[in-house]
Order: structure tokens, then C-alpha cells, then sequence
């Protein structure tokens, strides 16, 4: 918004100055983006009559020759743009003022040869005009549309200056614009009946003629093959029922096609530009595109389109069709000849020697006729190639020019196109005569063999080098091996037995040899096969299609990404997510954790750990006394016992711990032990010594199940403390219910050692409050006596 605002701001500034000129305007780098945003104070601006003169000029007339060449033509190209901007002000502007449409319609009046970058701003300006843009106002349209088309009408040279001007590009995707792209039935069928009672079409043909430049036959039939083929869609898609196209009618009629074979044919001088066009535009006249017709015609039957429309295409297609091969047959004769005497050609070089004739551009098309015109089926045309001997002749030029894969697929196209005459249609006398005549007299079995035979003596001598055309003999002979397999096999059999014969023994060695060598795959296995499981790359998949590779690669990524996630997270323990300050020490993530643990296995870590344990206790009772004078600092631990009527351990005692083979000693999770709830009394004595202070009074050891149940001990204190003692205790006490047994221990450097080797050596660790916690709570005098008790 920002860049936007600052960009309209600069504009606008310099639309506020007096005498600002357009150059100036232009001289804005965003200039072209304001006009398209319809900034209201510059489209004002450009409205201006004198401001749209100034902008005409610019792409009519040629810039100074003096100024640079790389800025030349910045500003012709800008106006251009600011022309074809789609703004409905400037558009309706242009197409209503008389004055600016003449200043525009001055180029078509200028001299040959006119700039080519100038006709294209032309072009594109009353393209514009004519042409609607998906975004356009339909009302906007038809209103400087219909303008700009009377104006045009008006003009009596209009035709005629386009078809000075047609060998420019640029002028000819003007006139196709005027012949396909405009909208609107009305509107649409006033301006084909205007140019076709202008004639347009034999105008476009005339051009043809040899005597006209090369640019324009070229273009021309450029022109008229895109018409075809864009009319005939146009007539197919159309929404509304809409009459027949008067311009695609005359093009298709059988004196214009008589008319193009003259201005190509006749004459004593031949020229190739005009030759090769013509046939172009016959052959589209005979190709109907028949992908598209079906992809059409499924559409058409999907919603339930009238059927009558696509018999009126059939009917359309069948017209065309018989006025152009009602024409041809009787050209055959100099299409033939074209074959045998083309224009002289000069020799040309190549790296397998020098071509002297060289087959040539006419040849090659007129051999792409030939195959057009058999596909027809029509009989008369097909007895007339019969009768020139027109296929024995593609036959020599097939084995002549050996490295021309051009001709080769167009003779091959011929060659199975009369074939399938005969496989198709086996009652039909007149239909096979073609395909009679290529196989008895054209021997076209006899001299695929031969030529087969003279490929494998000239690739078994030294330096041999194979044939060109050897890929498309194997082509041929596999289609006539499978039409054998109906009719055509048949007649082989009774007319010609020696030829049936040679044809079989040639499949069954020579042809099934190569078959199963071309069949043979490159490295000796296709990638998606399975290969040897030994091998490295035998799980490596390798998809055919780009939809199955974006798959496999999706796959993939979702594999690697789950991988990494369960590695990242999987080793967490709840200690590491505990925000607390309150833990014993923080336990790094393990990223890889082996649970497959032996029975064995299990029983030694049990024991190594219970003997642990029993060392960490020795230790505490080994330690400096001060460390019981912190309440702060604290070893935690509680071990379930063998026989739970054995009284349970003093933290006073040296004795061993006992180590028995409870299997339940490593399943009970210390953190889902009961809270020990601690309450002051008034008691006047309780002796810790010799008792078990975790039980609570008159409850015995079975109740307690071996765990220390500390939801009922009460602890009593015989010695009065002092105030500041009752604080601490009463701190601890908090804590304690607070926490579910938390591990504290500050015992030195040994018990530090002793916590690291039980993470190393269990996986994972019990630890809980001995009852030397509570040491803190008994007198001087109980310390002292525990002292002589060591002792």
C-alpha cells in the first residue's frame, strides 16, 4: 500500500505541473501499472485528443534514426501499452473519434517494406479494438467493436492494404483476428458476410501465385490453415446454433480448390514456396483433426448434447472431403510428375556424401499428399495413383534417398494405408486393386526382403555400416505379418504362394531374430523388474510416470520425518519435562533405549542394584553428622524386603541388606507411593530406636505390604525445640506434602559418584527417604547415642 501510495503520488505531482508533456509522463516507471489501475487523474490526462494523437504517432511512424538504438523504440512500446490497456475510457475514446481512427489507419498506407516492430503495435492496437478480452465489459466491447468495424467497412482500400501488407506477421494475425475473433453472433456473422462478399478468400488464394514474394505464400497458407482449423472448432463449440461459416464454405468449395491448384500448378515457372503452401492448405482441408473430434463428440454425449449437431459435422466433413478428392483426381498426374521432375535443386552436402538431386521440400510434401488422399478411400482417386504407378515410385525413392526418415514415414504411411484397404475391405474388388497392385506389381514384399538381404552383406564387410531405413523395413514387415492373419494372408496364399512362402520363412528366422533383439532391453533388465536381492540396488524403485514419482518422494519424506520425530522424543523421562527446582539432578535424554532384556539379565541388575542401595546407606551412616543438621539435604530410599514379617531396617544399622529374588522389586513406581502426611503432637516421648518408624502404630507389617505407609506415622519429640527449629519443621513439612517423594541429597561427592552409578547400571532407579530423614526431628542427646552406637 505504502509503494502504491507513493507511486500514485508521483504521478499525480506530475500531472499537477503545467505544460508537463507525455514523454515525461511515460518517463514513470510505473506508468503502465497506473494506467491498468484506471488512476483517475492520469486516464483524464489520456483522454486528452492532442495526448492520444501524440500516442498514435508513436507506433505509426518510425523513430529518428539518430536516437540510440536501445531507446529507440521505449516510447513507441510504452504507448502501445497504455493503448491496449484494457481501460474502457481510452478504448471507447479511440473508437469513436473519427480523426484518431484515421492517424491509426495511416499505416496500412505506408510504403513496403514497413517496420515489423511497428506492424505489431498496430496490430495489437486494433486487435484491441476487435478482439474481446475475457475481463472486458461486453457493452464496452460491442461499443467501440462495432465502431471500429464500420469504420473499416468504410474503407475501400482496407482489403487490399492488408494483402499488400499480409508478408508481415504481424498484419496477418490481424486479418485472422478479423476472420475468428469476433464476438457476438450478430456482430460475428455481419463481418464474415462483409469479407466474403469482399471476396477474401480467392484474395488469398491469388496469392499463391508464383510470381508473388516468398514471405506472402508462406504466410499465407499459414493464414488459411489456421482458419480452417479454427472455424471449424469455433462451429463445433459454439453454445448457440449459428449458421455456417460463409468464409469457411467458399475455402472448402470445390472452384476454390480448383482455383489453388491452378495458381500452383499451372505455368511454365514452378515455384516451391507456392507448391509447398498449397499443399499445405489441401491437406488441411482433408484433416478434420479426428482427436479432437471424438474428445468433442464424448463431451458432447456427457451432457447430453443434440446428436443432430455432430451429423451436421459428419455431413460438413463428408462435403469437404468429396469436393476436394472430386478435384484432385484429376491432378494426379502432375502431383506424380512433381515426384519424377521436381524444381531444379542445387546439391547439398552432407556428412554421409553430397546429395545431387536432393529429395527436396516439394517431394516430401507431395509424398504427405499421397498418404492424405489413400487415407480418403475414394475409389476413383485410388485407381488414378493405381494407374501412375505412383507407389513404385515412393518405393525407389524410399530405397534412393536410404537417410531421409521424413520420406521414409510417409511411404510407410502409404504403404499401409493401401494394405489396409485390402485387409478391410475383402469383398470390395475395386478397393484392392491398390493393394493388389502393390503387392504383384510394386513388389513390395520381394524388395523388402531384398534390401534386407543387401543391409546384413553390407554390414558383415569391413566397415560395414547399416542402412537408414532398416528401422522402418522392420516397422513394415511386422504390420503386413499381422494383416496376413485376415484377408490379405489369403490372397497371398492363392495368388501369390512363392511370395507367401519367402514371407514365412523370413518371419520365422530373419524377422523373429531381430524382433527379439529389438526386443531386448538395454542393460539386460527393465528398471521397474526385480533384480537380484544380492544386488545393492535391488530395493530401489523407479516409477514411470511423474505422478507416482511425486508419490514415492512424498512417501519418503513422511518415512524420514517420523523417524527423526520418535528419535528426537522417544528417550524423554518425565524428569526432563519437570520445571521444579526441587529434583535431585536432571537426567539427559536418551536418545536410543534397548528394552529386550533377558529374564537373567533382569535378576543381576536387581541385585546390583539392591547392593547399591545398601552402599549408599553405610555411606550416609559414615558421613559427617552436620549433614543431618540441613534439612535441606537428604538421601531418599526404600528397598521392598523378601519377608515381609521381618522387621524392617534402622537407618542406625550396619547389617547387610538381605538380597532375595522378588521379581516385584523393579515393577512399583516410587512416585505412586502414598504421601506422608507428618503431624506434630504433644507427645512427651517417642523413641525411634529399635522400632520401625514408617509403620504406624498398631498397624502391622502385613497391612503394610513392605512399602513404608507414611499416611499415618506420626512422629513425637521428647526435647522441646526452639522456635527456630518449629519453623524448619514446619517448612519441611510443607514440603514433604507437597512433593511425592522427592529425591534431595547433597552427601558429598560419594553419594554424587554413587547416583551416577546407579543410572549406569539400572534403567531405571527407586529411590525414596531412608528414615535417617527424619533425623533431624530426634535431640542432641539420641545423636550422641547413635554416635556410641557406631562406635
Amino acid at each position: 500500500m505504502f509503494w502504491k501510495h507513493n507511486t500514485s503520488t508521483q504521478i499525480e505531482a506530475l500531472l499537477a505541473k503545467e505544460d508537463v508533456t507525455i514523454q515525461e509522463i511515460m518517463d514513470s516507471e510505473d506508468i503502465i501499472n497506473e494506467c491498468r489501475l484506471q488512476n483517475k487523474m492520469l486516464i483524464e490526462f489520456l483522454q486528452k485528443t492532442e495526448i492520444m494523437e501524440e500516442l498514435i504517432s508513436l507506433i505509426t511512424k518510425e523513430p529518428s534514426v539518430e536516437i540510440e538504438e536501445r531507446s529507440r523504440f521505449k516510447y513507441p512500446n510504452i504507448a502501445c501499452e497504455l493503448l491496449t490497456c484494457d481501460v474502457p475510457a481510452l478504448n471507447e475514446k479511440l473508437a469513436s473519434d473519427k480523426v484518431l481512427l484515421d492517424k491509426l489507419y495511416t499505416f496500412l498506407e505506408s510504403d513496403l517494406p514497413v517496420n515489423p516492430l511497428l506492424a505489431s503495435y498496430f496490430s495489437k492496437v486494433m486487435g484491441a479494438l476487435i478482439a474481446k478480452k475475457t475481463e472486458q465489459n461486453w457493452l464496452s466491447y460491442q461499443f467501440t467493436c462495432l465502431q471500429v468495424l464500420d469504420f473499416l467497412k468504410a474503407k475501400d482500400t482496407f482489403i487490399s492494404l492488408l494483402l499488400k501488407h499480409l508478408g508481415t506477421s504481424a498484419i496477418m494475425d490481424l486479418m485472422l483476428k478479423l476472420m475468428t475473433q469476433v464476438e457476438g453472433i450478430e456482430m460475428n456473422q455481419n463481418i464474415l458476410n462483409w469479407l466474403d462478399s469482399q471476396n477474401i478468400i480467392q484474395s488469398l488464394i491469388s496469392l499463391l501465385n508464383p510470381k508473388v514474394d516468398k514471405e506472402r505464400h508462406y504466410n499465407v497458407a499459414q493464414l488459411l490453415c489456421d482458419f480452417i482449423r479454427i472455424a471449424r472448432d469455433n462451429q463445433k463449440n459454439a453454445v448457440e446454433r449459428v449458421d455456417p461459416d460463409p468464409l469457411l464454405n467458399t475455402l472448402e468449395s470445390s472452384e476454390t480448390i480448383s482455383l489453388l491448384l491452378d495458381y500452383i500448378l499451372s505455368g511454365e515457372e514452378k515455384s516451391e514456396s507456392a507448391i509447398v503452401g498449397g499443399i499445405q492448405v489441401i491437406i488441411s482441408l482433408l484433416d478434420f483433426n479426428q482427436s479432437n473430434a471424438s474428445k468433442f463428440s464424448s463431451t458432447q454425449n456427457l451432457y447430453g448434447t443434440n446428436i443432430n449437431e455432430e451429423i451436421c459435422d459428419n455431413e460438413q466433413k463428408q462435403r469437404s472431403i468429396s469436393n476436394t478428392t472430386r478435384v484432385m483426381k484429376d491432378r494426379i498426374k502432375q502431383f506424380h510428375d512433381l515426384l519424377v521432375d521436381p524444381p531444379k535443386q542445387i546439391p547439398v552436402s552432407t556428412t554421409v556424401g553430397i546429395l545431387d538431386p536432393p529429395l527436396g521440400n516439394i517431394r516430401l510434401q507431395v509424398t504427405k499428399l499421397f498418404s492424405a488422399l489413400i487415407s480418403t478411400n475414394n475409389q476413383e482417386l485410388l485407381k488414378e495413383i493405381e494407374m501412375n504407378e505412383t507407389l513404385s515410385l515412393l518405393l525407389d525413392l524410399f530405397f534412393k534417398y536410404q537417410w531421409n526418415n521424413f520420406l521414409h514415414t510417409q511411404v510407410e504411411n502409404c504403404l499401409m494405408g493401401a494394405l489396409k484397404i485390402h485387409s478391410s475391405d475383402d469383398n470390395d474388388e475395386t478397393s484392392n486393386a491398390l493393394s493388389k497392385h502393390l503387392l504383384s506389381k510394386c513388389r513390395v514384399i520381394e524388395r523388402i526382403i531384398n534390401a534386407w538381404k543387401e543391409n546384413d552383406e553390407q554390414q558383415s564387410q569391413l566397415h560395414g555400416i547399416r542402412k537408414g531405413y532398416m528401422g522402418h523395413l522392420i516397422s513394415i514387415m511386422n504390420k503386413i505379418v499381422t494383416l496376413c492373419n485376415n484377408s490379405l494372408g489369403h490372397y497371398l496364399k492363392d495368388n501369390l504362394p512363392e511370395v507367401a512362402k519367402s514371407l514365412d520363412e523370413f518371419k520365422e528366422t530373419t524377422l523373429e531374430e531381430t524382433n527379439k533383439i529389438q526386443e531386448t532391453l538395454l542393460g539386460g533388465a527393465h528398471p521397474n523388474s526385480s533384480v537380484d536381492n544380492n544386488d545393492d540396488y535391488g530395493d530401489i524403485p523407479f516409477p514411470q510416470s511423474s505422478a507416482l514419482q511425486q508419490q514415492m518422494f512424498f512417501q519418503y519424506q513422511i518415512q524420514n520425518s517420523t523417524s527423526q520425530f520418535i528419535e528426537g522424543y522417544s528417550g524423554f523421562s518425565d524428569d526432563a519435562f519437570n520445571l521444579g527446582n526441587d529434583t535431585l539432578q536432571s537426567i539427559e535424554p536418551r536418545v536410543e533405549m534397548n528394552f529386550d532384556l533377558s529374564e537373567g539379565d533382569m535378576v543381576q541388575q536387581q541385585e546390583i542394584f539392591k547392593q547399591v542401595c545398601a552402599q549408599s546407606i553405610n555411606t550416609l551412616d559414615d558421613a559427617d553428622d552436620q549433614i543431618f543438621d540441613d534439612r535441606e539435604h537428604t538421601f531418599q530410599t526404600v528397598i521392598e524386603k523378601n519377608d515381609r514379617n521381618e522387621a524392617a531396617y534402622s537407618s542406625d544399622s550396619d547389617e547387610e541388606l538381605p538380597t532375595g529374588n522378588d521379581d516385584n522389586n523393579m515393577e512399583i513406581d516410587p512416585w505412586t507411593s502414598p504421601k506422608i502426611a507428618v503431624e506434630e503432637t504433644t507427645s512427651d516421648s517417642t523413641s525411634f530406636g529399635g522400632s520401625d518408624p514408617w509403620k504406624a502404630a498398631g498397624q502391622s507389617e502385613d497391612t503394610v505390604g513392605g512399602w513404608a505407609d507414611f499416611s499415618s506415622v506420626r512422629f513425637d519429640v521428647n526435647t522441646p525445640e526452639t522456635n527456630e527449629e518449629e519453623k524448619k519443621i514446619e517448612v519441611e513439612e510443607n514440603k514433604v506434602e507437597s512433593v511425592d517423594c522427592n529425591v534431595k541429597s547433597a552427601a558429598g561427592d560419594r553419594a554424587a559418584n554413587l547416583i551416577e552409578d546407579i543410572e549406569k547400571m539400572v534403567e531405571q532407579s527407586v529411590i525414596v527417604e531412608p528414615s535417617k530423614s527424619v533425623a533431624g526431628d530426634s535431640s542432641d542427646s539420641q545423636l550422641e547415642d547413635d554416635k556410641e552406637k557406631k562406635v
